[in-house]
């Protein structure tokens, strides 16, 4: 009889039962668990401040060797390429990634849990744009935006993270709130921008035109696109600023490019997006009532 009471207990989870005779069996206790959840790993973040020392190397290794990639104006672009001095947002966003990643590293910092999270998705995106320089030289036509949509894919893993997280990094102190925000923000919002150009000039380099009723149709429509991928984060972002600064620079020097180039019509097409773009941010950031990031 002892055998089954304790089985029945064991199948009910400790709860209180009755035996077959109808009597009541006082429940028997729980069993106290003192122990502690194991300690997020260091390696995540380790790893992170290890690629982003990365890419500055890469990236001064590449302007100092006078890659293709860093040759401004190069002959045959699109229009809609940004004009030259707009991928001098490269350096800000290395010095933020650099900035964060050696801000999460020590332990003693806020929610370590949450900074080795973010870790993983980020080494990915650092991890790929060191990559992205090398594919650039060795086989730039599609192997840079396969290398694009990596890191996109990372960046919006992390950003899912951190709006999942805003009650949390709303604790942190100032300066960690800004560096992990405007991290991610300004990184994302160049770079889901950036993927439409990369595609534009892979498919440039292809065969595709660039000029006449085909190739400006088809940079209309990669304007489009961008525009739209900027207006469906903005929103699932309730206008995060980062992100909305970072996009709206690309399509503002979009549509430089595309005056330079002597292409109205793709101008006012960037331009267009930059609106909408704006609008949607100012709407969301109206309407968002839940406590949003303060970077």
């Amino acid at each position: 009889m002892e055998q089954w009471r304790l089985a029945v207990f064991l199948e009910e989870g400790g709860r209180l039962t009755e035996d077959r005779q109808g009597d009541a069996m006082p429940a028997l206790q729980q069993p106290l668990h003192t122990g502690t959840a194991p300690s997020a790993p260091a390696w995540p973040r380790v790893l992170l401040l290890v690629l982003a020392v990365g890419q500055v190397i890469s990236s001064l290794a590449s302007q100092a060797a006078g890659t293709e990639l860093t040759t401004p104006d190069r002959p045959g672009e699109p229009p809609i390429v940004p004009i030259s001095w707009a991928f001098s947002i490269w350096g800000v966003i290395e010095l933020l990634s650099l900035l964060y990643a050696v801000w999460a590293l020590p332990d003693r910092r806020p929610d370590k849990r949450l900074r080795s999270e973010l870790a993983v998705p980020l080494s990915i995106v650092f991890a790929g744009f060191s990559c992205w320089l090398v594919a650039a030289e060795v086989e730039p036509v599609w192997t840079t935006v396969v290398v694009f949509a990596v890191m996109v894919a990372g960046l919006l893993k992390a950003l899912q993270i951190a709006l999942r997280s805003r009650a949390a990094i709303a604790k942190w102190p100032r300066p960690a709130r800004w560096l992990i925000w405007w991290t991610i923000g300004i990184y994302s919002g160049w770079s889901t921008m950036a993927i439409w150009i990369n595609l534009t000039t892979s498919m440039a380099a292809s065969g595709a035109p660039v000029s006449g009723t085909w190739g400006i149709s088809g940079q209309l429509a990669v304007l489009a696109g961008a525009t739209a991928t900027a207006v469906v984060i903005v929103r699932w972002t309730n206008g995060l600023v980062p992100y909305t600064l970072a996009a709206c620079w690309a399509l503002t020097t979009a549509a430089l490019g595309a005056a330079d180039a002597g292409e109205t019509l793709l101008a006012a097409a960037a331009a267009a997006g930059l609106c909408i773009t704006a609008a949607t941010a100012v709407h969301a950031r109206r309407h968002f009532r839940a406590p949003a990031p303060r970077p």
